[in-house]
């Protein structure tokens, strides 16, 4: 499935460069025929891991200014960098390790979504959660509401590009009055990821706010069990990486890969 149109887009930080080798060989393993650009966003671009990286995976390396680095503008910032003929973003974090194979009909289902539907602002591929509203719409995929906790979550969605950029714009406008430039940049962060800002009430109710008048798409989770994640469009395990730490499953999963990690890097 070749589209140039489409970003696979990581923003990445040095703390958590060692995980960028195993997400990409395991994207190169089960998504292979997903054969769009790769983008590294980040504040350190000329790092060795990441030159390693470019010869290795082809991936391209977009580099942010320091002024740029924090949670939410190095998203707002990535998204604006993209060449201006990516039309769609997958946004991804380095801890979403994919498992199994990527379920390429329903992929093309979510595009065709987009493509044909201008009210069609994201497609959630990965059910955590799923939908409140189970009725399907397109296929497997349902419509979010107003009763959904989550409206908007990190995890794996395919975007409009205008719609992602024009989101965390907005979101960096209104935790910037709640937040000033002129608190110490520790402080903000505290706040953007670990009160999970765009994530929390507030970001929610932000979110429906300036893009509800949108439709989003999210693939139906088959049942409540925790291995459900598994059988959806883009199959990994939410997260790899919790509170700062990594997960034991996640280092059982690399040393299988024959790429385990030092004990640095953990």
């Amino acid at each position: 499935m070749e589209r140039t149109d489409i970003a696979y887009l990581i923003n990445s930080t040095p703390k958590y460069y060692y995980l960028l080798n195993l997400h990409l060989r395991l994207l190169r393993r089960y998504a292979n025929m997903c054969d769009w650009p790769i983008f590294i966003a980040s504040e350190e671009p000329n790092h060795p891991i990441l030159k390693e990286l470019v010869d290795i995976f082809a991936v391209h390396i977009l580099p942010l200014e320091q002024s740029e680095s924090g949670f939410l503008e190095s998203r707002a910032a990535a998204i604006q960098k993209l060449p201006p003929h990516i039309q769609y973003v997958l946004p991804m974090q380095e801890d979403f390790l994919l498992e199994r194979y990527v379920d390429i009909p329903s992929i093309e289902i979510s595009l065709d979504i987009l493509d044909r539907n201008p009210q069609a602002a994201s497609v959630r591929w990965m059910p955590c959660p799923g939908p409140v509203d189970r009725m399907p719409v397109v296929d497997k995929f349902s419509l979010l509401s107003e009763k959904d906790t989550y409206r908007y979550t990190f995890q794996a969605t395919l975007w409009r590009r205008a719609d992602i950029y024009l989101w965390f714009s907005r979101l960096i406008e209104e935790f910037n009055k709640e937040f000033p430039t002129s608190m110490p940049m520790k402080d903000r962060m505290f706040h953007q990821i670990r009160s999970n800002y765009a994530e929390n009430q507030k970001g929610q109710r932000f979110f429906w706010e300036w893009l509800g008048e949108k439709q989003h798409f999210a693939w139906i989770r088959v049942h409540k069990a925790p291995n459900a994640v598994y059988l959806s469009p883009w199959p990994y395990r939410p997260t790899a990486v919790t509170n700062g730490r990594l997960e034991e499953w996640a280092i059982e999963l690399a040393k299988r890969e024959g790429h385990p990690f030092k004990e640095t890097d953990t």
